[in-house]
Formats: C-alpha cells, sequence, structure tokens
C-alpha cells in the first residue's frame, strides 16, 4: 500500500529587508580590533593609578543650555556640530566633549567642598555631526584628564607629560604643539591688535575671517584659506601680549617640560576648538616620518591629543571663580595611528589551564571544572563548540596554555580527570576532587 504524503507544515513568514547600512560617520569597532583597544585602555588605566586621578561617569544626554553658551556660541560648535532634539519639550543635546559635563557635575555636587585640587578622568562616546572627510567620526571615544583647583603651572605641565608618556607606552612618536592665549585681560588687548592688523589687510583676508574680525578675530589663526595662511607670518602674536601673570606661568609651564627633555614647538597660532580657554593650550600630534601612503586612514594623521587651561569655565556656568585644566585623547585615532605605525601589541598573558571535553556528557561536566577553577582566581579558557580533541589541543597551544584538563565519557563515569603538562607532554589521571589542590601544586613549582 503506497505511502500517504506527508502534509507540509504551516510556516510563519519571514519578512526581509535589505541589510541598513552603517550611518556615515559612525564605526563598527570588530573584534580583530580588540587587542588594540584592551591594551591602550589597559595603558591608561596604568596612568590613573600612578597619577591619583579618580573615575567620573557623566550622562550622554545633558541639558542643551549647557553647550548652547557664548563660549560655545563664539566657536560655531552648537550651530554646526552638536547633535539636539526636543524630548517632551525639553531641549536636549548629545554630549560634544568631556569638559563641560565634567565641570556641570563638579558644581551640581558641591565638589568644590572637597580638598582641592581634584583630578578626574572619564572614558566613553562623544558625538558630533560635523563634516566626516579627512577620517572625522561622528561618534568617537574620548578620554579625558581633568585636574580642578589649582592654577599652578605644575598642573598644565603634568597633564602635558601624561599626553606624551601615554602616547609614548603605546609605541608613537609624537610632538608637542604649545600657546598660551593669555588671560581675559591681555586677549582683549591682544584681540584688539589682531583685528587692526586683520582690517588694514582687509582686501587680502578670505570672507569668512572678514565677517569676523570684529567679533571673533582669533579665529583668524585657525583659518586653512591660502589668503589668511600667507598673512599669518607677520600678524601679531599672542606670546607679545601676554601680561606678567600669563607669561611667568607659561615660562613655568615650559620650565618643567625642560626638566624632562620632553621636546615640544611653540605655536602662535594655536587655538582650541571650543572657546573656554585661557592660558596654555597645547596638542599633540604624531611624527611624521614618511609621506601620505595611498588609501591611508587620514584619521591617523590627526591631532590625537588637547586641552588646556580653562579658569573660567565653572564660573561662567554658575559655580564659584575655581581654576581648572584638562586634556582628551581620541582612543580611535590613536588605535588608527598605531596600525599605520605597526605597533607592536604585548601578547596577552598565557592562561594557566585549558579545559578539554570529548563528549556530550563531558561537555556538561566542563562547565562545573571551568567555573571551579575561576572561582579558584585560576586564568582558564576551553572551547564548548568543538568536539575534537585535535582541535582543541590545537587552541590550547596556541593560547600557551600551561595545562590541559581532559574530559571524556568514561572519566565522567570514573569521577577522574586527565591533566596534561603542556610543556613537557606528560599526563596522569588525577581524581576530579584533587584537580584544584594537584593545579595549584604544579603551578607553584
Amino acid at each position: 500500500m503506497p505511502r500517504r504524503k506527508k502534509e507540509e507544515q504551516p510556516q510563519e513568514e519571514i519578512k526581509v529587508i535589505k541589510t541598513p547600512p552603517l550611518l556615515r560617520g559612525m564605526k563598527d569597532v570588530l573584534p580583530p580590533e580588540e587587542k588594540y583597544w584592551d591594551f591602550v585602555e589597559g595603558q591608561i588605566k596604568k596612568v590613573v593609578r600612578d597619577y591619583s586621578f579618580r573615575l567620573m561617569r557623566t550622562p550622554l544626554l545633558e541639558k542643551y543650555e549647557l553647550f548652547n553658551h557664548t563660549l560655545f556660541k563664539q566657536g560655531g560648535i552648537v550651530e554646526k556640530e552638536i547633535f539636539h532634539f526636543i524630548d517632551k519639550g525639553e531641549k536636549v543635546a548629545l554630549r560634544p566633549e568631556g569638559t563641560a559635563s565634567t565641570c556641570r557635575a563638579y558644581i551640581d555636587h558641591n565638589m568644590d567642598n572637597q580638598p582641592q585640587p581634584i583630578k578626574l578622568y572619564y572614558c566613553g562616546p562623544m558625538f558630533r555631526r560635523g563634516k566626516v572627510d579627512a577620517g572625522k567620526l561622528r561618534q568617537f571615544t574620548q578620554v579625558g584628564f581633568e585636574i580642578i583647583g589649582d592654577k599652578s603651572p605644575a598642573v598644565d605641565a603634568e597633564l602635558i607629560i601624561i599626553g606624551h608618556y601615554l602616547l609614548k607606552n603605546f609605541g608613537l612618536d609624537s610632538e608637542i604643539r604649545l600657546n598660551s592665549i593669555g588671560c581675559a585681560s591681555c586677549r582683549v588687548e591682544y584681540a584688539k591688535a589682531l583685528g587692526g592688523y586683520l582690517k588694514s589687510k582687509r582686501g587680502a583676508v578670505c570672507l569668512d575671517c572678514r565677517k569676523r574680525m570684529t567679533r571673533d578675530p582669533m579665529k583668524f589663526l585657525i583659518c586653512k584659506s591660502v589668503k589668511c595662511v600667507k598673512l599669518k607670518e607677520d600678524a601679531p602674536q599672542t606670546m607679545d601680549w601676554l601680561c606678567d601673570d600669563c607669561r611667568n606661568h607659561l615660562f613655568k609651564v615650559l620650565e618643567y617640560l625642560d626638566e624632562l627633555k620632553i621636546p615640544y614647538k611653540l605655536d602662535p597660532t594655536l587655538l582650541r576648538t571650543f572657546d573656554y580657554y585661557t592660558k596654555t593650550v597645547f596638542e599633540i600630534h604624531p611624527l611624521e616620518k614618511q609621506e601620505k601612503k595611498e588609501g591611508e586612514d587620514e584619521s591617523a594623521r590627526l591631532s590625537l591629543a588637547g586641552g588646556g587651561r580653562y579658569d573660567y569655565l565653572i564660573q561662567m556656568l554658575g559655580g564659584i571663580a575655581t581654576p581648572a585644566a584638562g586634556f582628551t585623547m581620541g582612543i580611535e585615532r590613536v588605535i588608527s595611528r598605531m596600525k599605520v605605525n605597526k605597533c607592536e601589541i604585548p601578547n596577552l598573558p598565557a592562561p594557566d589551564v585549558f579545559v578539554a571535553q570529548i563528549s556530550e556528557q563531558a561537555r556538561q561536566k566542563t562547565f562545573s571544572f571551568f567555573e571551579a577553577l575561576r572561582k579558584e582566581n585560576f586564568s582558564v579558557r576551553a572551547n564548548l563548540t568543538k568536539g575534537a580533541l585535535k582541535a582543541q589541543l590545537d587552541t590550547a597551544i596556541k593560547l600557551g596554555a600551561k595545562f590541559v584538563l581532559i574530559l571524556g565519557q568514561k572519566e565522567v563515569i570514573e569521577g577522574t580527570v586527565i591533566l596534561r603538562d603542556m610543556e613537557s607532554g606528560i599526563q596522569e589521571v588525577v581524581n576530579a576532587k584533587r584537580v584544584v589542590a594537584e593545579l595549584k601544586k604544579k603551578l607553584k613549582k
């Protein structure tokens, strides 16, 4: 008798769409990059401990007013680069940087009542919706170091030194560019002198600088127009207009750097993106050992770190007048540069133990062994998706594991485990209850 044809079971329809592309200016961090991120973050943690900085975490979202401030408007950051929107009637913004948020938290939590200075650091995503050419991202990761409550030039020097040696620890040679833009007193006089110079060259400057020569003439210093670049050589320099206090402050910073023989270059045209800086400003650039290669990531050639002193910011945000200084470093840019320079990343420490299994019953038991070893603070690895012993042993060799525990169905039934010394190749059968003690004894030797 012919068999009845099996009826096909109805299936739920799976709706398929075309994979949405990654947003322009965003970046996925893929597993091959993990070693770079682990290494960079590990070096940052070491510096944080050595220099006694404490962690500060602020929200990604802040009130729009925090950034919509005179100090920020002058640079055009709010109008051009901040992601902002209305949330239930309240205007909010994704943070474009971490300094303003840190100062807001300092004020909100009355941190001026704590022993000063306060040394804070943060690491997390920032957002700017500006142009994404030249390798710039719209979401990027910054680590920031802020020292609040101390006006000493030693603070400025400490931050520059941290940035210099941190990059050196990453395997990167760098160049420090340094300037002083003065204080509220001497900067006004300098702006007048620069404005007068620009007016005398009105026909030669670019259209943008012509528009802002009265309102914000100092932006001329960072203008990249061919017309303006030629005029900078004869323009008044900030250092010639510094008051005695600002000049002495700068010289003291330089003395600290000279003491450590840290090379730097005085750059009278250097300003920072945000307009809240006073006195010392600096940027750290990678040293260019060769010409740009075709296809090279442009972000690897941008400044890797930058910052300076901002003695008026806390007062401008509603707090009491408090001196402060800080700098940030772009993690994606640093990693990009490390790849270009082919910096060697130290291998991770070899695990103490690798747990291998060769049956379904043994795989279940492996979870218990794995967690028991972790509980005893062993460095342990396993690959529970592989069934072949050879493939697992190859993985153990690749990781450099000192010992391998092998579990099969026979071992599970008998309550034993095979312990193999990977250096000598000698293996022995050990009672499962004695494995931890036996491993400790062998590792001690």
